[in-house]
């Protein structure tokens, strides 16, 4: 039987520690309770949000009318170099879980919160290394019948820090990967040279949704743009949202209880009492910045969610 809550406040469960009410919320733990739960909303003729570990959330201070489906569905299961592992379940724990195991491909997005449902949809990666990169399948709810269908890696749209499931929404069920053998011990230093790197930039406790926006692949910026950048700001066929958001002066910015890192400048931070509003008015402000001195538009990398298109 679904645990269903009224009301519940959706700043307990972001990493960013903001946004409203959730008009109903629940917790599934089995592809059974997940049914059940989007059964519960067609009945009641209610919108449906799935969400992971929340950090990669900026939710409106006004909430969201419908019911918020918390996904913790989590296993992971290994067939020799195969593994097919459960969309609720923690990113870390499945990175844990290749390298002690002697699997690599995934060892560089340690660190990286949330769930691997979330760093799916959003293409998350880090170091060279992208969780789409070794992905062959990806098993998604069919809302019709209410089965599932499998998704190969080239049907998932996977592009820079996007994927289909950005324009179709499809709940992520589970997926599958095909991985190499590696050293245990190496792929394990690996991502002890990852996580130091991370905790420079974000430090246990810190409320923040990760990188406000995405970076610009450079091949893809206009060269009429490109020409007016310097060089050194691209790195590794990237240039970092962050340069450009330093050059027009946001690091260390605040307003309201919310503040940009000032040693880096993609990096919100909610001081304790920030709301959605002041979040989203202080990055709209920086984009624009960005805008007029560089004719780039800024997108977010973090989903918006009742809340404005930011380039609007």
């Amino acid at each position: 039987m679904l645990q269903l809550e009224d009301n519940y406040p959706m700043n307990q469960i972001t990493t960013l520690g903001i946004g409203g009410l959730a008009k109903k919320f629940v917790v599934v733990t089995t592809f059974e309770e997940l049914i059940e739960a989007v059964e519960y909303a067609q009945g009641q003729r209610l919108p449906y949000l799935v969400i992971g570990g929340g950090s990669n959330l900026l939710i409106s201070d006004e909430g969201v009318d419908c019911l918020v489906i918390k996904n913790e569905m989590t296993a992971v299961v290994q067939n020799d170099t195969e593994i097919t592992v459960k969309s609720g379940t923690p990113l870390q724990e499945l990175v844990d879980y290749t390298i002690s195991h002697g699997l690599a491909d995934l060892q560089k997005l340690t660190g990286i919160p949330g769930t691997v449902g979330g760093a799916v949809y959003g293409n998350a990666g880090a170091y060279g290394q992208t969780i789409s990169d070794h992905l062959t399948a990806v098993s998604v709810l069919n809302t019709n019948n209410l089965t599932t269908e499998q998704l190969n890696n080239s049907d998932c749209l996977f592009n820079y820090r996007d994927s289909i499931f950005k324009k179709t929404h499809d709940t992520i069920v589970e997926v599958h990967f095909q991985l190499e053998r590696g050293d245990p011990h190496i792929l394990q230093q690996e991502a002890r040279d990852v996580l130091s790197k991370r905790l420079v930039k974000y430090p246990p406790g810190i409320k923040c949704p990760g990188s406000f926006f995405k970076n610009l692949v450079a091949s893809e910026i206009p060269q009429e743009i490109l020409k007016n950048i310097p060089q050194e700001k691209i790195v590794f066929g990237k240039l970092p949202a962050g340069a450009l958001l330093e050059e027009v002066g946001a690091k260390g910015q605040k307003s309201d209880g919310i503040e940009i890192a000032p040693y880096h400048a993609n990096l919100f931070i909610n001081q304790g009492s920030g709301s959605a509003k002041a979040f989203y008015n202080l990055a709209k402000a920086y984009a624009l910045k960005v805008k007029e001195k560089f004719g780039i538009t800024l997108e977010p990398e973090v989903q918006l969610i009742n809340l404005p298109p930011l380039a609007k």
